[in-house]
């Protein structure tokens, strides 16, 4: 069986890489493996949220009018009220993580990809070039480019030292 699938998969590849040059086997096999983590992950999930909205309670359907009163109303309840319901707080955190993890999960299958390190590299030499930098050197040519941003740096780092050494007074 999983023969048969592989090379039903492998025969769509070739069709699908028949029709363009934007996509190779590595793209193909990252995107196929990243769709594969959304299904398995989604799923229980969406399973999970399922089961805690039933467990709260189905509210009957009324109108579009009563869904959609108090629209733009924003609630604002203190930490300490909704930290003290495992549920509501579980779901809000969960909420707030399952971003942040996929965001990882999705740069960490097409950031590291060929493609990815010839931009970072093209966008490095481009940043390097309008500062004068020279890779044969290592120093900085007689620009001043070069020397505007360097000093912009070494002010902004100033600036950020001072405000720590104040921050780190008040405390």
């Amino acid at each position: 069986m999983n023969v048969y699938i592989l090379y039903k998969r492998s025969r769509q590849f070739r069709e699908l890489k028949s029709f363009g040059q934007g996509i190779n086997r590595g793209r193909y096999f990252r995107l196929m493996a990243l769709a594969s983590i959304d299904a398995f992950g989604s799923i229980p999930l969406a399973t999970y949220v399922l089961v805690r909205n039933s467990k709260m309670g189905v509210v009957p359907w009324k109108s579009w009018a009563d869904t959609h009163s108090n629209y733009s109303r924003v609630i604002q309840i203190p930490a300490s009220v909704w930290k003290n319901e495992p549920l509501e707080a579980n779901g809000l955190e969960m909420f707030r993580w399952v971003i942040v993890a996929c965001a990882f999960v999705f740069f960490a299958f097409f950031g590291f990809g060929d493609e990815a390190f010839k931009h970072y590299h093209l966008a490095y030499t481009s940043i390097t070039r309008r500062i004068g930098y020279s890779k044969s050197s290592g120093t900085l040519h007689d620009s001043s480019h070069g020397y505007a941003i360097w000093i912009y740096w070494f002010r902004l780092l100033a600036y950020i030292l001072s405000a720590l050494q104040v921050w780190l007074s008040l405390t």
